[in-house]
């Protein structure tokens, strides 16, 4: 039986760490298909830039500032934690090897927390705003005559809504872009925590047990709606595809100059992914030669479930 002194304690925290570490790397997060890092450094980063998609244009007479938004979009960092007791006891007993994969699970889960929250706002862009005061996916967004944001008014859209009752969303985005279509803000990389300073804290003396929790904080947000198209109740087939991609490249920003979106990657839940792949990848279909095959990337999401 092995005596808990604060040196072993210390020695096993340095290996939870490293096991902690280890879970991180084993993960390869895929947020960054949809998503651009923001690095954050305070609770709430201030997007007022967002609605500013900056085009050159002939410089005639004053410089054509755009102006901000009184109310510009916002993301909250939020923060996430995952906490595991080890007993005493099985410090003592030199049984904690059970623990130091639980630890690396821990390490896991922190790596795909961006995935979770990326990944998990996706669906939720028919309901919340983004940048422009209109929803995500919306079939009004604002388009003014001038290029500093002024002027007659029309309207945009990045949502078709089919009759297809019953078929999940799908959706095609742009990620050629420096800008993306969503957001992942990040204020404090995932950490390993331990509460183990002393066999007569409160918690031993109450519990007996020693607690490593891992701790983070960000959230994510949208990005540039143009970017990104949501097919609603609309079977994956090769006219809708064509319909949506004909919407995108269409796009314009404020002035009337075109945005040059190119749709890169069609991102479906699995659910979908047989008539993805017969779409994108089948060369011949029915004996006539397929002009979608290749034409974006697949990417099967189960976070879309």
């Amino acid at each position: 039986m092995a005596t808990v002194t604060s040196t072993l304690l210390n020695a096993l925290t340095i290996s939870l760490r490293k096991e902690f570490q280890e879970g991180i790397a084993h993960v390869a997060p895929t947020w960054s298909e949809i998503a651009m890092r923001i690095p954050s450094t305070t609770g709430i980063n201030v997007y007022s830039w967002l609605g500013e998609v900056p085009m050159m244009e002939e410089w005639l007479g004053k410089r054509v500032v755009k102006q901000l938004k009184e109310n510009p979009y916002h993301i909250e960092n939020k923060l996430f934690t995952s906490t595991v007791g080890v007993p005493r006891t099985a410090i003592e007993d030199d049984q904690v090897g059970n623990y130091r994969l639980v630890v690396k699970q821990m390490g896991g889960a922190a790596a795909k927390l961006p995935d979770q929250l990326v990944w998990g706002l996706l669906p939720k862009g028919l309901d919340i705003k983004c940048f422009d005061g209109q929803s995500y996916f919306d079939a009004e967004h604002p388009l003014y005559a001038n290029s500093d944001g002024t002027g007659d008014v029309s309207f945009q859209s990045n949502v078709t809504t089919g009759q297809d009752a019953g078929v999940p969303k799908w959706y095609v985005i742009d990620d050629s872009q420096i800008l993306k279509a969503l957001v992942w803000q990040e204020r404090t990389a995932p950490e390993l925590e331990s509460h183990t300073d002393s066999a007569k804290s409160d918690n031993v003396f109450m519990y007996d047990k020693y607690y490593y929790g891992a701790r983070a904080r960000g959230n994510a947000g949208f990005g540039l709606w143009q970017l990104a198209h949501a097919a609603v109740d609309c079977d994956l087939t090769a006219e809708n595809l064509d319909k949506i991609l004909s919407r995108m490249k269409t796009l314009k920003a404020d002035g009337g100059h075109n945005l040059a979106v190119r749709p890169t990657k069609l991102i479906v839940p699995p659910e979908l992914e047989t008539p993805a792949k017969k779409l994108l990848k089948t060369q011949i279909i029915d004996g006539t030669t397929n002009i979608w095959a290749d034409c974006l990337k697949l990417h099967v999401e189960p976070g879309l479930s």
